[in-house]
């Protein structure tokens, strides 16, 4: 199973969604900081929305270990979300892209908020992910 966790955090670093789908031992407030940063370099640095971290040496891209950064930006309060992707084999960027922007869209007023109600956004997410996205964890 290549897809084995999402992560959506904001840039100040907080989390608001985590699901392991074959991944176990992930702390989301933990990581959604270092992420945060990443992607902010990215975007800064780059100019790039979409920032990937392989893990390995000499690895070929169907055995490799990824974490893959995508982010969304709200323009009128200078606002990032991060959605997170950690990845083992060869992924779908236009799948993944596709995802980030379906969960933007149908959660972005609740991204919006600094502090949103977490269990209707996972209700959201989750939701959005069983109807729309069912086969994430073959992807």
């Amino acid at each position: 199973m290549p897809l084995k966790c999402l992560l959506i955090s904001d840039d100040s670093g907080i989390p608001f969604y985590s699901r392991e789908f074959d991944f176990e031992g992930i702390d989301p407030t933990l990581l959604s900081g270092l992420l945060s940063a990443v992607g902010t370099i990215g975007k800064t640095l780059f100019k790039q929305d979409i920032a990937t971290i392989v893990f390995g040496e000499n690895i070929q891209p169907k055995n490799a270990s990824k974490i893959i950064v995508i982010s969304k930006e709200f323009f009128q309060i200078k606002k990032q979300i991060f959605f997170v992707f950690f990845y083992h084999g060869e992924q779908n960027m236009k799948q993944l892209r596709k995802l980030a922007t379906t969960i933007f869209m149908e959660a972005k007023q609740s991204f919006r908020d600094r502090a949103p109600e977490t269990r209707q956004l996972r209700q959201i997410i989750d939701r959005l992910i069983e109807l729309k996205f069912d086969g994430l964890k073959g992807w």
